[in-house]
């Protein structure tokens, strides 16, 4: 993993600036060839365990922690308690949780890392086509990292508020562990930004893996930036431009379970070889249909029935839940219950599953027509969104019909196409936060004994993430989010 495990911090013991089993930044990046090695363990740290967590694998693990946070993705019982504290609001207002501490450690290992990179990286022997494109990657890494961060430590980002004068988290861009204050939602939006038009000029769209980021995803990460500033025009533009190369899944492959990154539309996921198993602790242990976990046999994800109702049965997405609880065509492990509304999208090779070796998508081409199409539709180019929209879900409803809608009705049907499509793909809490909407899980299928929490406010202080008390003790620069 090189500088792979790396973190950027002030308490030598929780932030570490030189691990056992890491090498010194200088050899790792004395070459290019070094620093690819180096680069590929940034990667590789997006999906290890945390905080020595079975359940909290990193990236893939908050993907579904922000879903859960939502109302679409519900966990039906306790049988198994992982992530139950998470979807009842719990962990993350409490600020010695392992759900609160994840994504603050897990992307400032990121940004660390790429500090190093960025730094390091314009004297390494190679050609200059290999700085660029390293740089490029570091500097995606980085902003990405932060932009995870901003949103959850950090107030909504509101455009019609600036400068957003919010607190969010310290804006570290050099390899350091001083202990720096908070910056502002401004302040670190910016930066995200500059960071990614920088990537834009030194990437290009060829790569050789997909699990690595490209010119395509840089600008798939700006429509996503975009978006949550509210800045329409320039969402829908990189999101169009990110799109281009991808084309949506058929109905026959839609069907095939979401684990191969060789998937057409994929634009960027973690690419799960065989040396690199985290058994249980992985994504697939947790979302899938078919593994053969607990938490899979006896605690299945579902989907929000009023969603889930909504869907024509001439739609491929119908068939990526069951609604009979009972349902024989349901896939479930040896011994695994079938609850009603029970996830069938993430799907292992075989029944049951023993391995979790299946690829996790991070970005996907859909997600980019439904950005444009929102980002159309908000400005009021109703026609020219309701064609996105349908370039979109003609793929995977052959009966649907381009809308005719306008206004909000219109930007209604975008969202829950959304809310269909990306289902277990981490973005609901951010979408409802973005949209300054209430969490409203009232008429769902939630049970109330395990969700607990069913309603939350817009604007609430409980839409942000605590500060870790870990930094707080660390770093007498920092100050909390309100209780």
């Amino acid at each position: 993993m090189a500088v792979g495990l790396l973190t950027a911090s002030c308490e030598k013991d929780y932030l570490e600036t030189s691990p056992t089993g890491s090498i010194d930044a200088g050899a790792a990046y004395a070459t290019t060839k070094n620093a690819t090695a180096a680069i590929n363990g940034i990667y590789r740290a997006m999906i290890v365990r945390y905080l020595d967590s079975q359940g909290h694998f990193g990236h893939p693990a908050m993907m579904i922690i922000q879903d859960i946070l939502g109302e679409d993705v519900i966990i039906p019982n306790t049988a198994s308690n992982w992530h139950v504290s998470e979807t009842r609001w719990q962990a993350h207002r409490n600020a010695t949780s392992v759900g609160n501490q994840l994504p603050y450690q897990l992307y400032y290992r990121l940004i660390g890392n790429a500090n190093i990179a960025i730094t390091n990286i314009d004297n390494a022997t190679g050609t200059q086509a290999e700085r660029n494109q390293l740089k490029g990657e570091a500097l995606g890494i980085r902003a990405f990292s932060y932009f995870n961060l901003v949103q959850l430590y950090g107030k909504r980002y509101d455009a019609a508020a600036k400068p957003n004068a919010q607190l969010a988290v310290p804006l570290i861009l050099t390899p350091t562990t001083e202990g720096l204050p908070r910056a502002t939602v401004e302040e670190v939006y910016t930066q995200i930004n500059k960071d990614l038009t920088e990537a834009a000029t030194l990437l290009t769209a060829s790569r050789t893996y997909k699990s690595h980021i490209n010119l395509d995803v840089i600008k798939g990460f700006q429509a996503r930036v975009a978006l949550a500033q509210q800045n329409w025009a320039d969402a829908a533009k990189f999101a169009n431009e990110a799109r281009k190369s991808y084309t949506p899944m058929t109905v026959a492959q839609y069907q095939e379970g979401f684990s191969d990154i060789q998937n057409a539309e994929w634009m960027w996921g973690f690419d799960h070889l065989e040396d690199q198993t985290e058994y249980f602790g992985a994504f697939f242990s947790y979302i899938s249909s078919n593994f053969n976990s607990t938490v899979i046999r006896l605690d299945p994800k579902v989907v929000n029935r009023v969603i889930y109702d909504q869907i024509p049965a001439t739609d491929v997405r119908s068939k990526m839940w069951v609604k009979a609880p009972t349902a024989a065509n349901s896939i479930v492990p040896t011994g695994g219950v079938r609850v009603a509304y029970m996830t069938q999208k993430f799907r292992l090779p075989g029944t049951p599953s023993t391995s979790t070796m299946g690829d996790i998508p991070y970005m996907r081409a859909s997600e980019m027509y439904l950005i444009e199409a929102e980002a159309l539709a908000r400005q009021g180019n109703n026609a020219q969104a309701a064609t996105v929209l349908f370039d979109l879900v003609s793929k995977r409803d052959p009966s649907y019909v381009k809308s005719t809608k306008t206004g909000t009705a219109l930007t209604d049907e975008i969202m829950f196409q959304r809310r269909i499509e990306l289902w277990g793909e981490g973005f609901r809490f951010t979408d409802l936060k973005r949209l300054n909407q209430p969490l409203s899980r009232t008429g769902t299928n939630a049970s109330s004994a395990v969700a607990v929490i069913f309603d939350v406010a817009a604007g609430d202080n409980q839409w942000e993430f605590l500060i870790p008390q870990r930094e707080i003790n660390a770093n007498k620069a920092i100050v909390q989010n309100p209780l």
